[in-house]
């Protein structure tokens, strides 16, 4: 949150017309400020009016200043030295960098407004007409058109009107006590209690080393603007400067640099040496002067540079200051800091989304607290719009703050999602506005087009890509993520598509690139492209019909380079279609992105020479072009799904290729031979190509020549009909499908290899002894292998595993469904490994080597039927062991005491593992469990240990058959489900239980158990259970529910001013042999306008086979929701709850089950529960 200026000279600065006022008004209010205690007012006494322009002394306590008072009076205008002044207040003014007040002494402000009278600048447009053969013609042009529009602004500015006051004695107190109020607030403050301002200091701190007396230290303080780096550098200025011989902390170095670097020479000398300085002429003398006047120990801030010129004029060396010093720099751009050579760097970072919000309500809300919940949300909504730009938070705290009524702030809220707020657009644009011209380009492009888009795509696609990139993160425009994608902060793409709007003059067809779907409709249809056009990007998915147009309005375009007609991939047509037209291309593109492409081949008349992706998934495509293409620039060819596509022509001239990708190309008989010459190929994707047979394999490892001298690199080979060549850059290979894979020596230098078959897997996954392979001396360096059969057969052929010793780099290994029935000992030696999926094999045990894997976190061991114990793996935070039906022991037994607290598993599911030994002793040693899954055993009771169990949040006993009681539960559990236990005849929680969802479908031991119900919606528990849910057995609504009706609606009276929430329950009647299951996120509920509830109810189905088909089975069951309430109970006097049951379409083709009655009951301070 942005703080008070409080490192400005002066207080007030007063403007004035000496001979009008000097005696009087003015003399005045210099006096009522006195007496008010405020004395650092700059009010010019002694300087006469000579020369030209204001003195450089004047524009120095103006820049200084917090306020600036213009006594407008009859003789103002008669001087150029006040219309100077004027000129230069208010630009501040309108920057924000001081406060102007107008005095209209004796004048009107209308003439002042529209300069009638003694406001007339005539009289300096004849000495235009006399200076008609000056060189100074332009100039005085130029200042006549400033002072001109200084005037008209200084008018409609709020101030005072003395012929509106009752006196002037009145309206210079009134003026006196509104500043010296807020000069006095803006005083320096306690920083401690700016949010997030303790963790800056911490961090910095070591930065700075205050304590360190035998070094200068430069630090840079780098982050996007509005963040909070002004902020950060004036709290460490309040908290240290006054330690330092000298300090000076100057302002918005990048606006006082408009007037020289000289000026801001002299602002720093003026600030430490305490006196006016003589002219500075030039850069150099400044230098000269700085370096030899300040040898003294200084604390010194340079806040908002933007060039690193400015730290030549004012800092170009840590030798010009005295031993001790402390400067720093605050900019937005990381590389000017790092080319000066600073290297104590810190990066100011966003607010987390709880500080985002703190800040929010400290602004928006008196006392900083969301006065209800609609409130509390609305503050969400809008601290996540921020994403944690402090400046932004204020501003739209500041903007919302004077909005008093709920559908006021939904429509702010609304605006600020599509239109930035003008605050922020100003800050953000400085930003673009220091860009040059490539780089505005590359930037508008990202944020229009590309953004959440790999790095490495938009360097290939935009001119210098990898320079534009890195400067725009430099500049704190972008940010790379860790998978090397671009992300930008919402309000920086929202302020660049504004810039692109407002450059068209908001005209669609002159945009540079267009993003909506209403405008670029408008575009096609009417045919009114442009050369300005660039990029255009269409979601398909928001046409509400489909748009055939002209085959020449794309080539229309001539300039167009990017065109993106993308849409969800579960469509199925293509909305945008073309009528029949040779020419519908421009040869400028250089993306083509198209899904659903409607043609079945590429336009004859279009020459791809400047095409980098070609993306047409699922398009209607039966050949892509005749002949060899020049395609020289193409890195990325992706035809995905697209089935009528029988060939993929030669790609012998594609020399850049770097993804392949024909995924799902089900009519595809064989891939070209020119892949073979594909050197640069790194990704081949022929995943689902059904139509393709006896695909091979073969990745191998040779030696080549690298830099001078013999090194090792390993390549692939990859074997495909009538394809031998060697491919040296291939690092992803994804083979899937119905399609038989013969799989050679696994070896190479591919990190990503995956296999999937529904028909046949290799047999043998072995290494080759080294002796055979000469070449080969070290391992290789895969990070993750998936294996695969679609499904456990346990008569399946086995998968023989030989050896993991040459693999030591992966960190993910799958071998699923694979009948494997040993693991060889050297698993071990796989030190990196993280994840581990062995799910479906017949392997007994585990080797003791297993316990090596200190990095392992998860661990997947499903239907390994014949497993029997598992090892002692204290690291694992995940471990799936669900229908291992043999497992007896996952400790060794007897548990030592010792071992409890060693384990950090966090999620264990045992699912039908019933012939688990002491299950009660080994839980006890898992004490940080968070998700327990205990289904399909045989307990009648759970283990005794869960209640021990304080962090158990989420438990699952559905189907546990002789279950009958579930007794003393761990206080922390939010989540249970019990589904199916047919024995169950008890559940007892106690009055402060903290359980969020609780499923008891088909538990019919509990029929209508009322006592559960009523000590479930207890009110009185923990104030952390708000929203609740409630399955059990029952055949009606209870009587506590007063309102009641049939069917799927009910309606209440709302007549209490306390409302806490209400209660609604639903019965529901599953027909048929259908077990009714409600898992995690099987409902939700939502209000409309505050008078109508919904509420939705998703359950799972699963057919029953314990009951005859034949037969015809009703099972009753009530579901119970309760919620808080976020109701306006002043402006409505009736409340209707709609439910409705939702049952997947795409599996039951008939009506499985229906809503019976449903009743709703309120909650309020006299009835709580």
């Amino acid at each position: 949150m942005e703080l008070p200026r409080v490192v400005k000279q002066y207080d007030v600065f007063l403007s004035f017309r000496g001979e009008d006022t000097r005696k009087g008004i003015v003399s005045h209010l210099h006096r009522a400020f006195l007496a008010r205690g405020i004395d650092k007012i700059f009010k010019d006494d002694q300087t006469l009016e000579i020369g030209d322009s204001i003195s450089e002394e004047i524009k120095e306590a103006i820049h200084n200043s917090k306020f600036a008072i213009l006594v407008i009076s009859m003789n103002y205008a008669s001087s150029t030295w006040c219309l100077d002044e004027l000129q230069m207040i208010m630009e501040l003014h309108k920057e924000k960098q001081l406060t102007a007040v107008p005095i209209f002494y004796n004048v009107d402000p209308s003439d002042v407004r529209h300069q009638r009278g003694t406001f007339a600048l005539e009289r300096y447009e004849c000495s235009r007409v006399m200076l008609l053969f000056s060189s100074k013609k332009r100039a005085m042009a130029a200042k006549i058109q400033k002072w001109r529009e200084a005037l008209r602004e200084v008018a409609g500015t709020s101030g005072k009107d003395l012929s509106t006051c009752k006196d002037e004695a009145t309206m210079v107190a009134d003026i006196v006590g509104q500043i010296s109020k807020q000069v006095f607030s803006m005083e320096p403050l306690d920083f401690s209690d700016i949010v997030g301002m303790k963790v800056h200091m911490e961090r910095l701190n070591p930065l700075l080393s205050i304590e360190s007396e035998d070094e200068v230290r430069m630090i840079g303080i780098w982050g996007m603007g509005g963040i909070g780096k002004t902020t950060i550098a004036k709290c460490l200025y309040e908290k240290y400067s006054r330690r330092f011989a000298h300090y000076c902390f100057i302002e918005n170095v990048r606006i006082a640099a408009k007037n020289g670097l000289p000026y801001l020479q002299k602002k720093l000398l003026s600030n430490i040496r305490g006196k006016k300085q003589e002219t500075l002429w030039c850069v150099e003398k400044g230098c000269s002067c700085i370096k030899s006047k300040l040898k003294d120990k200084i604390f010194l801030v340079l806040d908002d540079v933007d060039n690193v010129d400015q730290l030549h004029a004012l800092a170009k060396n840590t030798g010009w200051f005295g031993p001790g010093s402390r400067i720093i720099i605050t900019t937005r751009d990381f590389g000017l800091l790092y080319s000066f050579g600073v290297r104590l760097l810190y990066h100011v970072s966003f607010l987390d989304i709880g500080d985002a919000i703190q800040v929010f309500k400290q602004v928006a809300f008196e006392g900083g607290q969301a006065p209800s919940d609609v409130y509390q949300q609305f503050s969400i909504r809008a601290s996540r719009l921020a994403q944690g730009l402090p400046s932004a938070l204020e501003a739209f705290g500041t903007y919302l703050r004077r909005i008093t009524w709920i559908e006021g702030w939904e429509k702010a809220l609304g605006i600020l999602e599509t239109v930035p707020h003008q605050s922020i657009m100003d800050i953000l644009k400085t930003s673009y506005d220091g860009l040059d011209e490539q780089e505005q380009a590359a930037f508008l492009h990202v944020a229009c087009l590309f953004n959440g888009t790999s790095v490495q795509r938009v360097n290939a696609l935009i001119d210098d890509g990898d320079i534009r990139t890195k400067a725009l993160e430099a500049k704190s425009l972008i940010e790379i993520s860790p998978d090397g994608c671009i992300t930008m902060h919402v309000l920086i793409e929202q302020a660049a598509r504004e810039i692109v709007r407002q450059e068209s003059g908001s005209m669609p067809w002159r945009q540079r690139i267009l993003w909506k779907t209403d405008p670029i409709i408008f575009v096609l249809q009417n045919n009114t492209g442009t050369t300005t056009t660039e990029g255009v990007a269409l979601h398909m998915c928001e046409m509400l019909q489909a748009l055939s147009i002209e085959g020449n309005v794309l080539n229309a375009i001539n300039n167009l380079k990017f065109f993106k007609a993308f849409m969800h991939l579960n469509d199925k047509e293509s909305k945008l279609k073309f009528l029949p037209g040779t020419d519908m291309l421009p040869n400028t593109l250089k993306l083509l992105h198209w899904d659903s492409y409607p043609m079945t081949t590429l336009p004859p008349g279009y020459y791809p020479h400047c095409l980098v992706e070609l993306n047409l998934r699922y398009s209607s495509l039966v050949h892509l072009w005749d002949g060899t293409l020049d395609l020289g620039q193409l890195k990325r060819l992706d035809v995905t799904g697209s089935k009528n596509l029988t060939e993929i022509p030669d790609l012998s001239r594609a020399a850049l290729l770097k993804d392949l990708i024909m995924k799902g190309c089900t009519r595809l008989k064989q891939t070209p031979e020119s892949i073979g010459s594909l050197s640069c190929l790194r990704k081949l994707d022929l995943s689902n190509c059904d139509g393709l047979t006896n695909l091979q394999i073969h990745i191998s490892e040779k030696i080549v020549l690298r830099e001078p001298g013999l090194r090792r690199r390993r390549q692939i080979i990859l074997r495909l009909p009538r394809a031998v060549k060697k491919l040296n850059s291939l690092a992803n290979l994804s083979i899937e499908g119905k399609i038989n894979i013969g799989l050679w020596d696994i070896m190479g230098n591919a990190e990503h290899l995956s296999f999937i078959s529904e028909q046949q897997i290799p047999e043998e996954y072995m290494v080759i002894p080294k002796e055979r392979l000469p070449f080969i001396s070290s391992f290789y360096d895969f990070k993750s292998l998936s294996i695969k059969r679609v499904s456990y057969s346990a008569d399946g052929v086995p998968f023989r595993c030989i050896s993991f010793s040459a693999f030591p780099c992966l960190v993910e290994l799958n071998l699923i469904n694979l009948n494997i029935q040993k693991i060889p000992v050297d698993i071990g030696l796989m030190q990196s490994l993280e994840k581990l999926d062995l799910s479906g094999n017949d392997f007994r045990s585990l080797p003791a080597s297993t316990k090596n894997l200190s990095k392992l976190k998860y661990a997947r061991l499903s239907n390994c039927i014949k497993l029997k114990t598992f090892p002692e793996l204290t690291e694992l935070q995940t471990l799936k062991l669900s229908g291992c039906s043999n497992l007896e022991s996952l400790l060794e037994l007897p548990c030592a005491v010792q071992d409890e607290g060693r384990f950090r598993l966090l999620e264990l599911e045992l699912d039908n593992c019933k012939n688990l030994q002491a299950l009660s002793e080994q839980l006890s040693r898992f004490t940080n469990l968070i998700h327990l899954d205990l289904s399909s055993h045989d307990f009648d009771a759970i283990p005794e240990s869960i209640k021990e169990l304080s962090s158990l949040e989420t438990m699952c006993l559905n189907n546990c058959k002789k279950l009958k009681s579930v007794e003393e539960l761990p206080q922390s559990l939010k989540h249970l489900y019990a589904h199916g236990c047919d024995s169950l005849e008890n559940v007892s929680l106690s009055r402060n239980h903290s359980i969020k969802h609780l499923d008891l479908s088909h538990c019919f031991g509990l029929q209508q158990d009322e006592q559960l119900i009523t000590l479930f919606l207890n009110d009185k528990c923990s104030q952390e259970v708000s929203q609740r849910f409630l399955c059990l057995p029952g055949n009606e609504v209870p009587r506590n529910f007063d309102n009641q009706s049939h069917g799927t609606s009910t309606k209440i009276s709302l007549f209490t001013p306390t409302l806490l929430g209400f209660a609604a329950c639903i019965l529901i009647s599953c027909e048929r042999s259908f077990n009714l299951q409600f898992p995690a996120f099987s409902y939700d509920w939502n209000s409309e306008a505050d008078e109508v509830i919904w509420i939705n109810l998703k359950p799972n189905l699963n057919h029953s086979s314990e009951i005859e088909e034949e037969e015809t089975v009703a099972s009753h069951h009530l579901v119970i929701i309760h919620v808080p309430s976020s109701l306006n109970t002043e402006k409505i006097e009736e409340l209707r709850l709609e439910s409705h049951l939702q049952f997947p379409e795409e599996e039951f083709q008939f009506p499985l089950g229906e809503i019976r009655a449903c009743g709703i009951r309120i909650i309020d301070e006299a009835n709580p529960v």
